[in-house]
């Protein structure tokens, strides 16, 4: 196996590896693989590449991009979760902010009554 051969199986495997945290739902891995894989795309595609090498590389990029189009719906989808988890959190504090109101306006009340 040649160089490019190797750069270029280090490139799947990052994107695997990428797909993998995405579907973990591990964002801060896919962000920190996210810079590595660029750095070696850059490094890779910087020298021409080797005439018998092109349906080989070819193919691979297709794979690639396919896997990148998956992880970006996972980023979409973990967007769309995150957004309602915030929500839902946003609601919260509302509920018990009015609560809160609502008791000590009942507990001023009691006491005038008292």
């Amino acid at each position: 196996m040649n160089t490019q051969d190797q750069e270029l199986q280090e490139l799947m495997s990052l994107h695997e590896q990428m797909l993998y945290w995405a579907q973990e739902g591990n964002w801060a891995e896919v962000a920190a693989t996210e810079e590595i894989r660029r750095d070696r795309l850059q490094r890779f595609f910087r020298h021409p590449m080797v005439e018998e090498r092109a349906e080989l590389v070819r193919s691979s990029v297709k794979i690639m991009l396919e896997t990148n189009s998956r992880i970006m719906d996972l980023v979409q989808k973990g967007r769309g979760d995150m957004e309602q988890e915030i929500s839902s959190i946003r609601k919260g504090r509302r509920a018990l902010a009015a609560y809160g109101e609502n008791t000590q306006r009942s507990g001023k009340g009691m006491s005038e009554k008292s």
